[in-house]
């Protein structure tokens, strides 16, 4: 939708009353105006091993213990990764990384064959050249929609001096 075109809704409708169509519409569309940060975030299937998929939802949550919250699509291959395996990886992306983030939104089997990636702790796949990779322990998984909402502790982790991938109006770039 061009920037000078409005999507108005009226806030105070009811749940009941809303237009469920145009309410998805102005959802999507005002998600797709807030700027967010990329992340691929990798675990480990219990059955078929390393999985990995890009997000943007996802946040810190505490910083006593230090957590974050990552949200999965259910219709992910890495789903039962994230929302079953004891640990998970956040690879928080730099600005020259928008093929891993292009790479790690797909379903190919082989995404780790393709990026350069090291063995880490707990069979985790990390991704070299991120602005940030925190080592995290799943600590609670509830879902909602079509969603799982997982939330784990921070256990290890390593920030380099970089600029960030930024996901805007559904288009990557670097921010500074």
């Amino acid at each position: 939708m061009p920037a000078s075109q409005s999507l108005a809704v009226d806030i105070s409708m009811t749940p009941e009353a809303a237009d469920p169509p145009r309410a998805l519409e102005v959802f999507k569309e005002a998600m797709a105006s807030l700027a967010s940060g990329v992340a691929v975030v990798t675990g480990v299937d219990p059955e078929s091993g390393p999985c990995g998929m890009t997000v943007t939802s996802i946040a810190s949550y505490s910083a006593k213990p230090p957590s974050v919250i990552v949200c999965v699509d259910e219709s992910t291959r890495s789903y039962r990764g994230m929302t079953e395996g004891d640990y998970f990886a956040v690879h928080l992306l730099s600005e020259d990384q928008p093929d891993v983030a292009r790479l790690f939104a797909t379903k190919v089997d082989d995404k780790f064959e393709k990026c350069e990636c090291v063995a880490g702790p707990h069979g985790l796949q990390l991704i070299a050249g991120s602005l940030a990779t925190l080592i995290c322990r799943r600590s609670f998984v509830t879902t909602h929609g079509d969603h799982a909402i997982v939330i784990g502790t921070v256990v290890d982790g390593s920030v380099e001096d970089r600029q960030p991938l930024v996901y805007w109006r559904r288009e990557f770039s670097g921010r500074r």
